[in-house]
Parts: structure tokens; sequence; C-alpha cells
């Protein structure tokens, strides 16, 4: 019988290609501005407040088997068919959100409670019909198959892997998701994406995928770490972008609105982060963020969301370096933004370049002048 294997290492791009997690989805899609929100900018943000791939986990295999056992509940017919199978390194206890050592009753709890729970909007019927069998499956698995249970009194671990036929693989990652097994979900998923007989099910596994990253996006926000919930949340528009059929959902159009939201107070929090070699490519991207909505608000576009454009600026500039400053800021530039400031004022319109950012554009020109001896910049 041949096996094949699919690490669930993350896939590695070439320095060529965008670096936007999971944007190998969708080659033709332009995830490097998906990734701040700015669904409609020609500015590239490639690698812009991106969170590092997903450590690999050696241990994780995905195997993807033909097998003449089929996995059925009661009602499914007993009569042995052919059928394409995938084993998943999850055990039943992780599937129906229990530890290891629960007693019976709380699992029939478990399982019961699950089976009432109300789906996500955005799962096809295939889905949430799989996901009623699996449950059943492995409910009866975990009270009846001592091999899938264990004993704790004898200290027999529970299987670590399950068997079941790609049909249930939407299913599965469905439960994981609601128990709150997300980097499961995300390593499980992107292995399955790679593998043939997951075509059919491409639109549940992506949005399983995204929605784990919108649990990973709250978990950030909850603990007051808006880059790291900002990153997720660009991953989960990136993962629902890649296919057409979720295009169209009300939790993309959410992820966008929250990502233009966000934007800002993101650029801050990555502009203040030490400066060492492990964040230098995130503050590039910050800078690079920065310099995307300052262009906005000098345009006047009703999609920046910077609300205190004095406030905001001069926090941003008070976490750059001269050097960084100048180049956002060139002279060129400067001159024109503050030779348009007495018109902009005339007609009530915001002005993004106040005197004192202006001051300190200044500053930060004629100290990289004499430091550097370029009499230009002076």
């Amino acid at each position: 019988m041949a096996v094949s294997n699919l690490n669930l290492s993350p896939t590695i791009l070439s320095s060529s290609s965008c670096r936007c997690c999971y944007c190998h989805f969708n080659q033709k899609s332009d995830c490097s501005l998906l990734c701040l929100g700015f669904v409609k900018r020609t500015i590239p943000f490639s690698r812009v407040l991106r969170k590092p791939d997903f450590e690999s986990n050696n241990k994780l295999i995905f195997n993807a088997t033909t097998d003449t056992r089929i996995l059925h509940n009661a009602a499914a017919t007993t009569k042995a068919t052919s059928t394409a199978a995938v084993e998943i390194p999850v055990t039943c206890y992780q599937l129906v959100g229990v530890p290891d050592k629960a007693e019976k009753d709380e699992i029939v709890r478990s399982v019961m409670q699950l089976k009432n729970a109300e789906v996500e909007e955005g799962y096809t019927m295939d889905a949430v019909i799989s996901r009623q069998d699996l449950l059943m499956d492995v409910r009866d698995k975990l009270l009846f198959e001592p091999e899938y249970a264990g004993n704790v009194r004898d200290k027999i671990p529970p299987k670590s892997s399950l068997r079941i036929p790609w049909a249930w693989l939407p299913g599965a990652l469905c439960l994981l998701q609601e128990v709150g097994e997300e980097k499961l979900v995300l390593d499980i998923g992107r292995a399955a994406l790679q593998h043939p007989d997951a075509k059919p099910y491409v639109h549940d596994v992506l949005l399983s995928m995204a929605l784990a990253e919108c649990a990973i996006a709250k978990i950030g926000f909850e603990r007051n770490k808006v880059s790291l919930g900002f990153e997720a949340l660009a991953r989960a528009q990136c993962l629902l972008r890649s296919k057409i059929s979720l295009g169209k959902m009300a939790l993309l159009s959410q992820i966008e609105e929250s990502l233009e939201e966000l934007a800002p107070a993101c650029t801050l929090e990555l502009l203040g982060m030490p400066h060492s070699p492990e964040n230098a490519e995130r503050r590039r991207g910050a800078i690079a963020a920065l310099r995307e909505l300052l262009r906005q608000g000098l345009d006047l576009e009703t999609s920046c969301r910077v609300q205190d454009w004095p406030c905001f600026l001069s926090q941003a500039l008070n976490r750059l370096m001269a050097t960084e400053i100048v180049d956002l800021l060139p002279w060129d530039d400067l001159i024109l933004v503050r030779k348009n400031k007495k018109s902009l004022e005339s007609q009530n319109q915001r002005v993004v370049i106040d005197f004192n950012c202006f001051y300190m554009v200044l500053l930060a020109h004629v100290a990289l002048g004499f430091s550097s001896k370029q009499s230009e910049l002076v």
C-alpha cells in the first residue's frame, strides 16, 4: 500500500516572491497590500507588519493513504468499500475539547454541547454534516474503544492520531477551531492544502484556518499586543481572499475594516520595538506602513483612519532615527507640504504635518547634514 507523507513544517518562499503568509495559495492576489488592509492601494507593502512563519513541528506527520476501511457511525452502512482516508495527528479528546483524563460523563456532555452548538457562518453543508458524523464517531471511540481512550490507571496513553475519510477533514478542522486548537488547525490545514485529495474541501479548510487566525488575533488584542493581533488578522484576510467563494463573506469585510482602523496603532507599536536584528524586518515594514499612511493623509483620502495627525505623527517621528526621518520626508516633499499648508487651512481641511512635526523633521535634516557632512541637507 502506497503511503505519501507530508511534513507539517512551514512552506519557505523564495526571496523573490511575496513573503506574506499564505499568499502562495493564490499567487495572483496582491497579498502585500492585503496584509495592511489597504486593499485598493498601489504602493507595495510586502512583509509589512508580518509575523514570522509558524514554527515547524517535526513530530506532526500528515499521512494520506488509500484504505479499505470506512470510518462510520451507527447510521452508516456496514459494507466495506474502498475510500480515501487521511490520518491527522490529534487525539479524540482534542477533537471534543476535553483533557485526556476526562470521565465518560464529561465526554458525553462536551459532545452534546458541540453537537447543539451553532456552526460558524460560511461552512458548506457537507462540512456541517461531516462535523456531526465525526462527533458521533469520536464519542463512540472514547466510550467503547480503549485504543482511542487510553487508560489512566494502567498508564496507557490514548492513540495520538486518528484516521478519517477526507470528506471528514473539514468537520475535524471545524471542531478543532471551536475547541481552541488554533495551531493544530493551521498546521493540518496547511499540510492538507498541498495534497490533491483536499481539492474538493479547500473552501472549508481555508475558512477554518481563517477563523483560527481570528481567534489568535483576539488573544493578541486581549493581551494588549496590537501588532500580533493585527498580523493574525492580516493572515486571515489573505486566506479568505485566496478563494473566490470566501471573498463575499461578511467576515472578510469586517477584517478589512478592522485592519484599516488598527494600522496606525500597530505601526506605532512596531516602531517602538527595540532596535535589534530580529526586529529589523518588522521595523522596515512599519516604516513602509507609516509612509503609506502619510501619503494617504497628504492626499486627503477618506480611507485613512488617523484621527489626530499631529499627535500620531509626532509619536511616530519620536520613534525614528534621523536617517529614517530624512528618508521618509526629504526636503522637496517637506517644502511642498508647507507650501500647501495655508490652502488646506483655508479650506478647513486637516493638516497632517503641523509646525511641531515640521520642526522635528527640520532638526533631523540639519543633524544628519552636519554629522555626515552633507551640506545639501543643512
